[in-house]
């Protein structure tokens, strides 16, 4: 494919998002990923999925890296992913109402889920210590499967689910979700602001909130599960890591000791 060609493409691409993303009928469901998100997005024919607006608070560094290329080619994939990451901020910032669903899942979980989301890249950082978070490499040789403990360790960021909020979500919306009760029972709560109206959801009881849901959005949701990390390649390597994995205490108690946690889990 020529140049321009693949430069018309990527025009007609981002015409398509800009405008989903002013449409007056559309839902974003923003959340910080792994929480159930897929599964919502494919219940819903308005919605818009989005993680993060700031390429700072990108779910996983390292694959952001990865894709950026190299030489002059991650200059220019850099300035055109931030030139985006602008106009999609000048346009949701700028419409008159907008619908938010936001979902929170247990951390612990949504940690270990989201790792083996990007496993690939989180073996890479390891091995290279292209991120500098180690004194020196993991040699490939070293194939043992307690390698994975480490690494979940190490290189995992263990503070992004509960920061989420401050770092992302407030920026966007100016909303401070910790100012607004959470029914942790029932596992949801509505929350409208000026001209912003979000529907905050726990991942684990989605199904209860089917209601809930339809409510908000206005049609009728019938929830269907997707994207879960048992369902994936490494299912069977995943669920015999939530058995034989120990986090360590001081990560452990300040997850636990988070406002995210004590807002939105007993």
């Amino acid at each position: 494919m020529s140049l321009r060609k693949k430069i018309l493409r990527k025009l007609v691409h981002y015409k398509k998002l800009l405008a989903s993303y002013s449409d007056e009928n559309t839902i974003f469901i923003y959340q910080m990923g792994k929480v159930g998100s897929t599964t919502l997005e494919n219940s819903l024919p308005n919605a818009v999925h989005i993680h993060a607006f700031y390429s700072k608070n990108h779910t996983c560094r390292i694959r952001q890296y990865g894709l950026a290329k190299f030489g002059f080619k991650h200059f220019l994939y850099r300035v055109e992913q931030e030139l985006l990451n602008f106009l999609l901020r000048w346009v949701f910032k700028g419409r008159k109402h907008t619908k938010i669903i936001t979902l929170v899942r247990d951390p612990f979980v949504r940690n270990m889920a989201m790792f083996f989301h990007d496993l690939d890249a989180y073996l890479y950082a390891a091995h290279t210590n292209c991120m500098n978070t180690r004194a020196k490499p993991i040699p490939t040789r070293s194939q043992k499967p307690s390698v994975l403990f480490d690494i979940f360790t190490e290189e995992f960021d263990h503070e992004y689910a509960i920061n989420w909020f401050d770092k992302e979500f407030f920026p966007m919306t100016g909303i401070n979700i910790f100012q607004y009760a959470f029914d942790k029972q029932k596992g949801v709560t509505r929350i409208q602001d000026k001209n912003i109206d979000i529907l905050c959801l726990s991942c684990e009881k989605m199904l209860d909130n089917e209601q809930a849901i339809s409510d908000f959005t206005g049609c009728k949701v019938e929830i269907e599960s997707a994207n879960k990390a048992e369902d994936k390649w490494y299912g069977d390597l995943y669920k015999q890591f939530k058995v034989d994995y120990v986090l360590p205490k001081l990560i452990s108690n300040k997850i636990l000791n988070s406002r995210f946690y004590q807002h939105f889990f007993s």
